[in-house]
């Protein structure tokens, strides 16, 4: 996976963490991640789309770890 930054507002920030919180998403990342998949979804190849309805599915059973869980865990 590729890295890239993003700035926001702090009121966008806000939005953001409480849509995050509301929709159980386990990050701002995946949120983020989702938005991008959501608004390019015309563009995307089938194997593209398969794979993001894979993790979205994932999201929705617990089974994805938050980026914080990952840097205590090393």
């Amino acid at each position: 996976m590729k890295t890239i930054s993003l700035k926001v507002t702090r009121e966008q920030d806000r939005l953001i963490a409480e849509a995050v919180r509301r929709r159980g998403f386990p990050s701002k990342s995946e949120f983020v991640r989702s938005a991008v998949a959501r608004s390019l979804a015309e563009e995307l190849s089938l194997e593209i789309i398969e794979e993001i309805f894979l993790a979205r599915q994932q999201v929705r059973e617990g089974k994805t770890v938050s980026l914080d869980d990952l840097h205590r865990d090393k």
